[in-house]
């Protein structure tokens, strides 16, 4: 029983995490070193407290904690299920090595408002966790806009009129995104008297009483209310946020934002519609022609972009509407691919982008086209680079290269071959836009020598101690993504995968 109820209680105990850390960050201010304390223990006791979830929910199941009732057939609750903790355990992982990677990129470059930063990326995560763990769809939609209210200042922290034009262009797109994100809430309510995620979903028996073209209109509605998952043509306000500082962008990639996105997606696919009334209603053709048209498309964009950054951001577009692909084959390996390529894009995008940001800080270099001879002198960031590149292209041992097989397996477990050719063709794609840059980097050598900023002395990678700050997190998170691939299962995250799968489909 004692060991029941500490289980019960550790949904809240993730939550507070972030909200007390966001406040010992706020009140501890004028005090930089604390500040940073606050912010390390809490992503530290983050973490444990998430994975520590993890046996429970493998031997026993789901994990169910409610606050208070709304109204009839509405709670405000959690429920840590295997799907949520693959998520979370991304989410709380990776903050721990963003904020270190943080100290040492706005202390190198004086960073104003660094408490705001700090507090706001705490909220951040707050969100992050409560959609993870949300047991309906009204409990997701409070954190969902969290979410989006706390990483407007990080968007604008530059205070710059592009930053400030690109955080109002955020705003625009996410708070309009959930307009439609609660109008599809109040529909499913009055069709079925609840917002409950249910393996396989509770629209089922709507099917007998509502119009197909309602149900299709719902569902459009929530893939509008997630524009998170950047899907074109919704799609810009990602590339135009990159004027963020570099963690942010980390953030928005890799850490909670974009991640959010596609894991509501999947949450409305399987927990609220699921597969029968997804083929039913041919939502699952709908999905996979869209997601194929993003991924394509996103590459090509990506193909022309010499901004590094902006670049790294239609690559995510494209990813990301990979997740989706995986998931609209509505096949059992499809499935488990689109769930695992969760944590292993996170680990390898924000390998890409903790580089770039460290490229920055060294050398003043944010274009491709500038990057002659980087590989040289910053061996290292560019070989953390080179390896999550290629695990962006699916190639072994890279961890995406397992979560991309497991997508092809699923187009042909559905019998959708024509899906496994644009898997493929976005793969190659990858490789289009990404080797130029390893190239460029390891093969070029510059014009000139490659000064510091200010033009003082020739860079080095680790040539002030800040800057290991950030060149120790991009290196962690670059094997982590080698050992992912070699170890699918680290933190557990294969079984959760499996476990998720078996609840929706009855076995792999």
């Amino acid at each position: 029983m004692t060991e029941l109820l500490t289980i019960e209680y550790r949904p809240w105990l993730a939550i507070l995490c972030p909200t007390i850390a966001s406040f010992l960050i706020l009140v501890s201010g004028r005090r930089p070193n604390i500040r940073e304390i606050w912010t390390m223990i809490g992503s530290v006791l983050l973490f444990l407290t998430v994975i520590s979830m993890t046996p429970f929910v493998l031997k026993e199941g789901p994990i169910k904690c409610s606050l208070f009732n709304l109204v009839p057939g509405i709670d405000f609750a959690f429920n840590v299920d295997a799907f949520g903790l693959i998520f979370a355990t991304t989410s709380s992982c990776l903050w721990i090595l963003v904020s270190l990677y943080s100290i040492g990129y706005m202390r190198s470059l004086e960073e104003h408002a660094q408490t705001r930063y700090y507090f706001c990326f705490a909220l951040a995560l707050l969100g992050a966790i409560g959609i993870a763990f949300s047991d309906n769809l009204v409990t997701m939609f409070v954190f969902y806009e969290i979410l989006t209210i706390s990483t407007y200042p990080l968007v604008a922290h530059d205070e710059s009129r592009e930053a400030i034009y690109a955080g109002h262009k955020y705003l625009a797109y996410l708070l309009t995104g959930g307009l439609f994100f609660l109008f599809g809430i109040l529909m499913v309510y009055s069709l079925v008297g609840t917002t409950d995620f249910v393996p396989n979903g509770i629209l089922k028996p709507a099917l007998g009483s509502t119009s197909k073209l309602t149900l299709q209109i719902v569902f459009f509605c929530f893939m509008v209310g997630f524009m998170k998952a950047a899907w074109m043509p919704f799609h810009s306000w990602l590339p135009t946020a990159m004027i963020a500082p570099t963690p942010v962008s980390a953030l928005l990639h890799a850490v909670a934002v974009v991640k959010a996105g596609v894991f509501g997606i999947l949450k409305i696919v399987f927990y609220l519609y699921g597969t029968d009334v997804m083929r039913e209603l041919g939502l699952g053709i709908f999905l996979a022609c869209l997601a194929s048209f993003t991924v394509i498309v996103a590459n090509l964009y990506a193909i022309g972009q010499d901004n590094l950054k902006r670049r790294l951001a239609y690559s995510t577009i494209n990813q990301l509407s990979f997740i989706l692909l995986g998931a609209a084959l509505l096949s059992p390996m499809g499935t488990i691919g689109a769930m695992i390529h969760i944590p292993f894009h996170g680990f390898m995008k924000i390998t890409l982008f903790l580089c770039a940001g460290a490229i920055t800080v060294v050398t003043g270099k944010r274009n491709v086209s500038e990057l002659a001879g980087v590989g040289r002198i910053m061996p290292i960031t560019m070989m953390a680079f080179t390896l999550t590149a290629m695990g962006m292209c699916g190639l072994p041992p890279i961890a995406g290269f397992i979560s991309k097989w497991y997508i092809c397996l699923g187009s042909i477990q559905a019998g959708e071959i024509a899906f496994l050719f644009i898997a493929l063709t976005a793969s190659l794609l990858d490789v289009v836009y990404f080797f130029p840059i390893i190239r460029t980097a390891f093969f070029e050598r510059p014009a000139i020598p490659v000064l510091a900023n200010g033009g003082e002395k020739v860079v080095k990678e680790a040539g002030r101690p800040i800057y290991l700050f950030m060149v120790i997190p991009l290196a962690i998170t670059g094997i982590f993504s080698i050992i992912f691939c070699l170890f699918p299962n680290m933190f557990h995250i294969f079984d959760l995968a499996q476990m998720a799968v078996r609840n929706l489909f009855g076995g792999v």
